[in-house]
């Protein structure tokens, strides 16, 4: 079952969004209706355990033609931090949701997740996502060294933007820290830097062109490449105490 939801104004975005947008209601049929996109969404009913024991069984154990998800993303959803397989360990179940559906249209393409995407029904994808949403997992230590300036200029943007560049904070949208700001909007604290400047990329490029209104993709065209890495390096190394837990 799709989980329902119901409208909350993200006020960081609405502040971007064009004068004649107004609030409106989601119908219950369209979750992912035109609202969507000009607000955040909050779930009315949290998944019961048939759904997350559905989801952890996919996840697991695949489903009919599809690999099991932890082939790529590992047991606890922590991915690998190569670029193509990032940590979904916690991240908000409407934005994982969303991601997938994204993939089965099409609408996010990509070579690896559509087919997979494809080939799960929507109750399939919407409870593995509940079931990712729901782990919590030991941060991984960030990989390659980088430098106490590059974390610096990273966490400066972050925090601050870049006003000659046109650039705003991350922290306005993603949440303090970046956190994310659940259900919509994902955390970036902990992702992995690769997977955040292959995303980044992929937004300048117009090879990636699913996010609110085109926000991202207007951000990222903004972007050195020298900035997309160390905001994303910076992001990595930011433990998010909501997604994540001290090693046993």
């Amino acid at each position: 079952m799709k989980i329902r939801h119901r409208p909350l104004l993200c006020l960081a975005l609405a502040a971007l969004l064009p004068a004649r947008a107004t609030a409106q209601a989601i119908p219950a049929d369209q979750p992912y209706g035109t609202a969507r996109d000009l607000f955040n969404m909050t779930v009315d009913t949290p998944p019961d355990a048939d759904t997350l024991a559905r989801g952890q069984a996919i996840a697991l154990q695949g489903a009919g033609d599809v690999q099991s998800c932890v082939t790529c993303h590992s047991v606890d959803g922590q991915g690998d931090g190569s670029g193509s397989f990032p940590r979904l360990t916690g991240q908000p179940a409407w934005y994982l949701d969303k991601q997938l559906d994204d993939y089965a249209s099409d609408a996010r393409p990509d070579d690896l997740m559509t087919p997979v995407a494809q080939s799960l029904s929507e109750d399939d994808r919407a409870a593995v996502s509940a079931y990712y949403a729901s782990l919590a997992a030991p941060l991984r230590v960030a990989r390659g060294q980088v430098s106490a300036q590059e974390i610096q200029k990273g966490a400066a943007i972050a925090r601050a933007g870049s006003p000659d560049k046109g650039l705003p904070a991350c922290t306005n949208c993603h949440g303090p820290d970046g956190t994310g700001n659940p259900p919509s909007v994902p955390y970036l604290a902990g992702q992995y830097a690769n997977y955040m400047v292959l995303q980044l990329d992929r937004w300048k490029r117009g090879q990636r062109d699913n996010d609110f209104g085109g926000m991202m993709s207007a951000i990222a065209s903004k972007m050195t490449a020298e900035d997309m890495r160390a905001i994303s390096e910076y992001y990595e190394r930011v433990a998010n105490p909501l997604t994540t837990k001290d090693p046993q």
